[in-house]
């Protein structure tokens, strides 16, 4: 009863005080190895599938970021579905639920782009979404927040 509660408060919160990150990958070696050692196995697709479309996107290519939009979005969803992980820790819960409701909007914002938006609302969502994931891993793993908003 009372995670239901938590996760209807966190869902429904406007503000929202999660992690922000603007790490990028210098290339696509070092995305790799930032999605091995740094991210959780739950978020291991969906971190290699947004350093793809990051690559991309410094490449210019509006039109593969677009290609890659369903899957990110389909996993996306699949994480946003997921129940609570067993080893986060008490203390975190609260920012692991307020970077999923801020991820769960970035990835609404993300879908409308992907369908309709122009190029530059594209890359400008997905540089959203990236931000938002790597603020709920952070939480996740009880990492201190870089940046806050």
């Amino acid at each position: 009863m009372i995670r239901i509660l938590l996760l209807t408060a966190a869902l429904a919160s406007a503000p929202l005080l999660c992690a922000c990150s603007s790490r990028t990958a210098a290339d696509g070696q070092q995305g790799a190895d930032f999605a091995a050692t740094a991210t959780p196995m739950r978020f291991r697709r969906l971190r290699q599938m947004l350093d793809s479309a990051t690559l991309e996107s410094q490449r210019g290519s509006a039109a593969a970021v677009r290609a890659r939009g369903p899957a990110i979005s389909r996993e996306g969803l699949s994480l946003i579905k997921a129940t609570l992980p067993h080893d986060v820790a008490r203390t975190d819960v609260p920012r692991y639920l307020e970077g999923r409701a801020r991820f769960g909007d970035a990835l609404k914002r993300w879908v409308t782009v992907v369908e309709s938006g122009t190029d530059a609302q594209l890359l400008a969502g997905l540089r959203e979404l990236d931000d938002a994931a790597r603020g709920w891993v952070d939480a996740y793993m009880g990492r201190e927040p870089e940046t806050s908003i």
